[in-house]
């Protein structure tokens, strides 16, 4: 169910019921704080925007598969390739970076990561570090692998 679109008819019809409409349907505690926990509290223009239901996990990646590889790609703007660095065990990727704020001052609005940072991500498919090609290019790092298993095999069985 999309909260967003929840919010926005509860937002009109709010426009359209008066009185003790809404005291029917949500007990006021409950119902603020469950706009509390599922808005955000930094309000731009009077539009609320929906937190996620998870935290967001920084950095934002994609995952392809193709005929014959893994492409992965993380969003790492601001920072640099040699304050970053990847390692690889199996199907598990783990990509560690830090940067610093680039301006010195008292941020009014700030959405952009800065700082250290760890995540690691399950791949698709498993490999060994020697087979992954890495590319750092506009703040985009592109992690490729071949892929091993492209068919399905047949297993005997006794």
């Amino acid at each position: 169910m999309d909260m967003n679109k929840i919010l926005q008819w509860m937002d009109l019809a709010k426009k359209y019921q008066t009185g003790d409409f809404w005291d029917g349907i949500f007990e006021q505690s409950s119902f603020d704080e469950f706009m509390k926990n599922n808005t955000d509290s930094h309000q731009s223009g009077g539009n609320n925007t929906m937190k996620m239901g998870r935290e967001q996990k920084f950095p934002p990646i994609d995952i392809f598969l193709t005929d014959e590889e893994v492409l992965l790609i993380a969003e790492l703007a601001g920072y640099v390739k040699e304050n970053i660095q990847l390692s690889v065990l199996g199907t598990s990727l783990l990509i560690k970076g830090t940067n610093q704020q680039m301006i010195s001052g008292e941020p009014v609005q700030q959405e952009r990561f800065h700082g250290a940072f760890e995540r690691e991500i399950q791949l698709p498919e498993p490999t060994y570090p020697n087979q992954i090609r890495a590319k750092f290019n506009n703040g985009l790092l592109f992690v490729s692998y071949k892929r091993q298993f492209l068919k399905e095999e047949r297993v005997n069985i006794e």
